[in-house]
C-alpha cells in the first residue's frame, strides 16, 4: 500500500522542526517544504520538485544576486577609480592596480553577499511571505532552499574577506579601523542581529555604506592614503544609496506595517516620508555641485549634473502627485531611483572617457 505524502504542516516557534523546514530540509529529497504562512504559527507546504516550474539554474542565481541593485556599489567604484588616478598622476603617486582590482572584486562580493543574507533572514523571519515584500523571492517560490543561498551568502562574503585582506595587510595603518567599521555594518546591515535595519537605521547606514566609507575606502586601498576628496566623492553615491533605500520603504510603507516592521517611512508616516523623499533629491543636488566646483572640477563632469537635472524634476512631481499609501503610483519608486543611479554612473563614464 502506497504512503500518502503529508500535504500541509503547521509548527510552533518551539517545534524543533522549525529551522530544518525553514532551510528548505526534508526527509524525502523530491519535495521542498515551501512556508506558506508565518502568522503566529508556521504553516508549510510539500510541493514535489516536478511540480516547482522556474527558469535555469544560472538565472535563477542571477536573480538571487540581483545584480540590478549594484550599480550602488559600481557607480562609486567606477567615479572612484577615475579620479583617483587622476590624482596620483598629478601628484606624482604610485597607482596600486593590483589592490584597485582586489578592492573591486570584493566590494562587489561583498554586495553580493548582501543580498543573499538579506533574502536568507526575511525568510527565515516571516517577512517575504507579504505580496510585494522585495527581495529576490526565489525562496519563497521553491526556485532554491534558504540552506542554499546562505551558504552563497557566506561563500561570497569569504570571497569579499579574501579579496580585501591583502590591501588592508599592506596598508596597516588607520585605515583598518575603516575596513573593519564598514564589513562590520555591512554584516549588521545583511544579517540585522540587532535589528538596527528594522528599527529605521536602514537608510543612515545605506548613506555611509555606498558613500564616504566606499569611495574613501576604495581610494585608501588604491593610494594607501585617507583622502578628503575620496569621502566628499562618496556624498555624491551615499545620497543616491540614501534615496534607493528610502524609496524601497516607501513603496512598501503599508505593507511593512502590517508586517510589524518598524523601517523609517512605517515610523514617520505617509506624508513625512514623502518629505523626506524631497530631501534626498535636495541632498543629491548639493553633492554633485559640491564634487562638480571642489573635488573633479572638469567640463565633462557638466553631463552628470545635466543627467541628474533631468532625472530630479520628473521624479520629484511623480512623488508630489501620489496621494494616498494605496494609490498605483507607489509602485515602482525604487526602481524608478535605481534609474536615476545608473543614469549618473553612465554620465560619469562618458564623463572619464572625453576625459
Amino acid at each position: 500500500m502506497k504512503t500518502e505524502i503529508r500535504r500541509f504542516l503547521t509548527v510552533a516557534d518551539s517545534d524543533p522542526q522549525l529551522e530544518k523546514l525553514l532551510e528548505g530540509r526534508s526527509d524525502d529529497s523530491n519535495v521542498r517544504p515551501l512556508l506558506l504562512s508565518s502568522m503566529h504559527e508556521w504553516t508549510f507546504e510539500f510541493i514535489q520538485l516536478r511540480e516547482i516550474r522556474r527558469p535555469s539554474l544560472w538565472l535563477v542565481w542571477i536573480r538571487a544576486l540581483r545584480p540590478e541593485s549594484w550599480v550602488l556599489s559600481l557607480g562609486p567604484i567606477a567615479a572612484t577609480l577615475s579620479w583617483v588616478y587622476a590624482w596620483t598622476q598629478s601628484a606624482n603617486h604610485p597607482f596600486e592596480l593590483n589592490h584597485a582590482i582586489l578592492a573591486i572584486v570584493g566590494i562587489l562580493a561583498l554586495h553580493a553577499s548582501i543580498n543573499l543574507f538579506n533574502d536568507y533572514h526575511d525568510h527565515t523571519r516571516g517577512w517575504d511571505r507579504a505580496p510585494g515584500r522585495g527581495g529576490s523571492q526565489v525562496i519563497r517560490l521553491g526556485w532554491l532552499r534558504a540552506l542554499d543561498v546562505r551558504r552563497a551568502a557566506w561563500l561570497t562574503f569569504s570571497l569579499a574577506v579574501a579579496a580585501g585582506l591583502p590591501v588592508v595587510i599592506a596598508n596597516f595603518s588607520f585605515g583598518i579601523f575603516l575596513a573593519f567599521f564598514s564589513l562590520s555594518a555591512a554584516l549588521e546591515f545583511a544579517i540585522s542581529h540587532f535589528g538596527l535595519k528594522y528599527r529605521g537605521f536602514a537608510e543612515v547606514a545605506a548613506w555611509f555604506m555606498f558613500g564616504p566609507l566606499l569611495t574613501g575606502g576604495f581610494a585608501w586601498a588604491m593610494t594607501g592614503r585617507l583622502l578628503w576628496q575620496s569621502f566628499a566623492l562618496g556624498s555624491v553615491y551615499g545620497s543616491l544609496a540614501l534615496l534607493c533605500f528610502h524609496l524601497k520603504n516607501f513603496e512598501r510603507i503599508l505593507i511593512d506595517g502590517r508586517a510589524g516592521l518598524k523601517t523609517w517611512p512605517v515610523r514617520a508616516g505617509f506624508e513625512a516620508s514623502k518629505t523626506f523623499t524631497y530631501f534626498c533629491l535636495v541632498l543629491i543636488s548639493i553633492s554633485i555641485s559640491f564634487v562638480v566646483v571642489l573635488v573633479d572640477p572638469i567640463p565633462e563632469r557638466i553631463l552628470a549634473v545635466v543627467l541628474l537635472a533631468t532625472g530630479i524634476g520628473p521624479l520629484a512631481h511623480r512623488v508630489y502627485s501620489i496621494k494616498s499609501p494605496v494609490g498605483g503610483r507607489m509602485r515602482g519608486l525604487y526602481r524608478a531611483g535605481l534609474y536615476l543611479a545608473w543614469g549618473n554612473l553612465l554620465a560619469f563614464a562618458i564623463g572619464d572617457c572625453l576625459r
